[in-house]
């Protein structure tokens, strides 16, 4: 099981780290990646137990998969990405007040979210600053979790972020 944990460990963090770089190059295949990123993280964080995580990924599986697919807005589609995030913010929320997520995960789980959103709905900038929050404070709670390689990655992740937040005009 180590060992399945560890590759997870590996794809997830560097996936979602080509992800951010092929986003910042602009690059649409940059949200495929993340929508795939997204459904293996699912697993990963189940895995070693941090479900608030493995929630926040189905929402960003939905999330990602929008910034690949959409050509233009769809108030169908619209919908379905606003209760996908009432959904998990409910979620988040809930288990924030309950003890059963920390500070760092409940403002890194929230940063995700709104940073996917905001870059696929044109406020870069916003989404760029919330990815680097939300980078910072998942490296803490990698390496609480001693989840290194992970931790290491979302370092990196923040830093092309801040380029990605620096870039936009």
């Amino acid at each position: 099981m180590e060992t399945i944990v560890f590759v997870l460990q590996v794809i997830v963090a560097l996936a979602f780290f080509l992800q951010k770089v092929l986003v910042l190059i602009d690059k649409k295949s940059g949200w495929l990646i993340g929508t795939l990123s997204a459904v293996t993280g699912v697993a990963y964080f189940y895995l070693i137990g941090l479900y608030c995580f493995a929630v926040l990924e189905i929402g960003l599986v939905v999330l990602m998969a929008y910034g690949f697919f959409i050509k233009k807005k769809n108030p169908k589609v619209e919908k379905v990405i606003n209760i996908t995030i009432i959904l998990v913010m409910t979620a988040l929320v809930f288990w924030a007040f309950a003890g059963i997520m920390t500070i760092a995960e409940f403002v890194s789980s929230v940063g995700l979210i709104f940073g996917t959103y905001w870059l696929t709905h044109n406020k870069a900038r916003l989404g760029w600053l919330a990815y680097a929050t939300a980078h910072v404070l998942a490296a803490v709670v990698g390496y609480n979790a001693s989840q290194v390689f992970f931790a290491d990655i979302q370092i990196a992740s923040a830093i092309v972020t801040l380029t990605g937040a620096w870039k936009t005009k």
